[in-house]
């Protein structure tokens, strides 16, 4: 009995080294948003959009940590242009399942024979990281977050990503946390979303005009093994990763293309983090791999 016992404590140790382990620690340096007033802006007067008109292959990319749940009518925006990710205040068509988690998004305005906003939700946990990534080829639009990625229906008539958005100047800039003010989206006099700031810290963002990782070659959801860390190359359009010194309000673009954030009303970033050296996951983290590397 004995010896049985201790061949299935064995078996057991094996699979766990088989199967993937989600897990993220960041170091080097978070932008902290509080949720109340503070974001970081890319103007538009300036910087124009990001994805430049016609691009037809792209990913946008974001580690990012939720403190607080959206309410009833209520999103909070991670980041918003062309592409957008956030929460909502609803339950992703009754998906979630347990107190813990909340319903996110990620989104992007397209165009071609016509122009819509295409998106899928997500069912994603409150105070942890989590991965997202909007990756659109081939007329078709993939969502990733943490270790699934799904795909959508091909849509010929949305092929390329808009040129220009049909909304009022002020919410065309480039913004992390949220805009200078709330967003509001009325209809028949109804007030029925309010778009407010993120609560939460953001480790790292990238923006491609490539379609990165390996795409389902059909419709549904499959396994995804996120990035440990986002590179700038050829196809980098910015990145950000936040890892000035404590206390900065300018955050660089480390893709060299000059796109320098800016954070308002005290956004700023945080002391770099400890990756704890006894951790012995199974998986190597994001801060390890990170930490490493500087």
């Amino acid at each position: 009995m004995f010896i049985n016992c201790k061949l299935l404590l064995s078996a057991v140790f094996l699979f766990s080294l088989v199967l993937p382990v989600f897990s993220f620690q960041p170091s080097g340096g978070v932008l902290m948003l509080d949720g109340e007033d503070d974001y970081a802006i890319l103007p538009f007067a300036e910087h124009g959009y990001i994805f430049p008109r016609g691009t037809n292959a792209f990913t946008a990319e974001v580690w990012f940590y939720p403190k607080t749940r959206p309410k009833d009518g209520e999103k909070h925006l991670v980041l918003s242009q062309q592409v957008a990710f956030g929460l909502r205040s609803h339950d992703c068509r009754g998906r979630i399942s347990e107190k813990g988690q909340v319903c996110s998004y990620g989104s992007v305005y397209l165009e071609g024979a016509a122009f819509g906003i295409t998106g899928i939700d997500a069912v994603i946990e409150m105070d942890q990281w989590n991965y997202m990534a909007v990756i659109f080829k081939d007329s078709t639009f993939h969502l990733a977050y943490n270790d699934q990625i799904v795909r959508g229906e091909k849509e010929d008539f949305l092929h390329v990503i808009a040129g220009d958005l049909r909304v009022r100047d002020k919410f065309k800039d480039f913004v992390v946390g949220g805009h200078a003010e709330d967003r509001l989206i009325v209809k028949d006099g109804q007030l029925l979303v309010r778009g407010i700031r993120f609560h939460g810290e953001i480790d790292a963002i990238r923006f491609s005009d490539i379609a990165r990782y390996d795409l389902p070659d059909k419709p549904g959801f499959f396994p995804f093994e996120p990035p440990h860390r986002f590179f700038s190359d050829v196809h980098t359009l910015a990145l950000w990763d936040f890892n000035e010194r404590e206390g900065v309000t300018r955050f660089e673009d480390t893709s060299g293309n000059g796109k320098t954030l800016i954070g308002m009303n005290g956004a700023t970033t945080s002391s770099a983090l400890v990756v704890n050296p006894a951790n012995t996951s199974i998986t190597t983290t994001w801060g390890q791999v990170k930490s490493e590397s500087f």
